[in-house]
């Protein structure tokens, strides 16, 4: 029997428990009432049972009232028959509510919450939007509900002006006069969105080669989120395209300080940024010092090809080797093996194609939130869409 149906029958004998203990406390006439309802509970419990799910939604339209005692069952139901897929019995039952305007407005705009929810499932947004629409503008209870699942609808569509819109009205108001509380944690995920909504919105830009509007963009994105790894990395680009190396490593130093874990990110725009100097030492000094200060396998491999260039083959793979034993990675042996010439006999080869075979099948990120791992890092998690949970795994396979 699976989770769900074990969920359900709790509620529905949990109801049925309330239900009888009501009729003791009521007047006997009512009693015909009652054995009608709880015959309309066995029936629809009956084809539950017997994985008759568009006769249990029948039964219940048909035989079981509704009314503020019964609602919740009807709502359980329906919230069953979604999280089995069965949504066109989620949605009948919904709708047979809303038809039903004995119900107190409260658990009105309950039902075209759980109602809204069955057509996001459906794919239907355009009809769960307007539901939603409806729930922002009546209800204070469900209010910040109906928000939440407008932005997920307005982030799926990408349209990230509206997104952006909903997510603010999400926010406390701040007043300047006023000190700010601390955010919550919903709090802060909304402004996480927010700040990578914002960076959807300064791609293009960029690609446009629209520099101005892109900066705007990017200087909102880190606004609401200083710890935005992405924010800061396309702000560098940015900068670089202004002929602004320094502002533009300053932007990487303050992701390397807050974020040290995405070292491996920044080190391509570190590399350009330097470029801009023409320097090749003080390139190798800073790359030295990050290397320290992150204990990161791809700073560490950058700074042995530029101190090759410039001291010469012994004393890059001295220090490669050093580095290689105090935190070996599968990416420091492959880069030892590679810079070893002394033998290149059967064995090392071996070795080189099975540390190759290990970082092609081992994961590369790994979101912070559920889990989900791949070799590609997104900045919105495919597995629980959560903004800016993928990092880099650091250890023994990662940086």
């Amino acid at each position: 029997m699976s989770a769900e149906l074990l969920q359900f029958l709790f509620i529905l004998f949990a109801v049925a428990c309330g239900w009888l203990l009501g009729y003791w406390y009521r007047p006997k006439q009512k009693s015909s009432s009652i054995d009608d309802n709880a015959s309309s509970y066995y029936k629809g419990l009956n084809y539950l049972l017997s994985e008759q799910a568009g006769a249990a939604v029948m039964t219940v339209i048909n035989e079981l009232p509704v009314n503020i005692e019964t609602l919740p069952t009807h709502l359980a139901l329906g919230n069953l028959m979604r999280s089995k897929g069965e949504v066109d019995g989620a949605i009948r039952i919904h709708q047979n509510l809303l038809s039903r305007p004995s119900l107190p407005k409260d658990k009105l705009y309950q039902v075209h919450l759980e109602l809204a929810r069955d057509y996001i499932s459906a794919g239907l947004l355009d009809r769960a939007e307007r539901l939603l629409r409806d729930v922002v503008d009546e209800s204070t209870i469900y209010r910040m509900d109906a928000l939440a699942h407008l932005q997920n609808i307005y982030q799926s569509e990408k349209e990230w002006d509206q997104a952006i819109a909903i997510a603010r009205l999400r926010l406390p108001q701040r007043h300047w006069l006023k000190k700010q509380a601390t955010p919550t944690a919903d709090e802060r995920a909304v402004e996480c969105a927010l700040s990578h909504y914002y960076c959807e919105k300064a791609q293009p830009l960029l690609a446009a080669h629209n520099i101005k509007s892109a900066s705007k963009e990017l200087e909102m994105a880190r606004r609401y989120d200083s710890s935005n790894v992405r924010a800061y990395l396309l702000s560098a680009d940015v900068a670089i395209s202004q002929k602004k190396p320094q502002q533009a490593l300053d932007l990487l130093h303050t992701v390397i300080e807050r974020q040290p874990a995405y070292a491996s990110e920044v080190l391509p725009i570190f590399r350009k940024a330097f470029s801009g100097f023409g320097d090749r030492s003080a390139y190798l000094d800073a790359l030295q010092r990050i290397a320290v200060q992150v204990n990161s396998a791809a700073f560490i491999i950058e700074a042995t090809i530029i101190m090759a260039e410039r001291d010469g083959y012994d004393k890059a793979l001295s220090y490669l080797c050093d580095a290689a034993m105090q935190r070996p990675t599968l990416a420091l042996l492959s880069a030892v093996i590679d810079r070893s010439e002394e033998d290149r006999g059967p064995s090392v080869v071996l070795v080189r194609q099975l540390l190759d075979q290990l970082k092609f099948e081992r994961p590369t990120y790994r979101c912070r939130h559920c889990g989900f791992s791949g070799q590609k890092l997104h900045w919105l998690c495919p597995s629980c869409e959560q903004w800016g949970t993928i990092a880099p795994i650091r250890g023994i396979q990662g940086d």
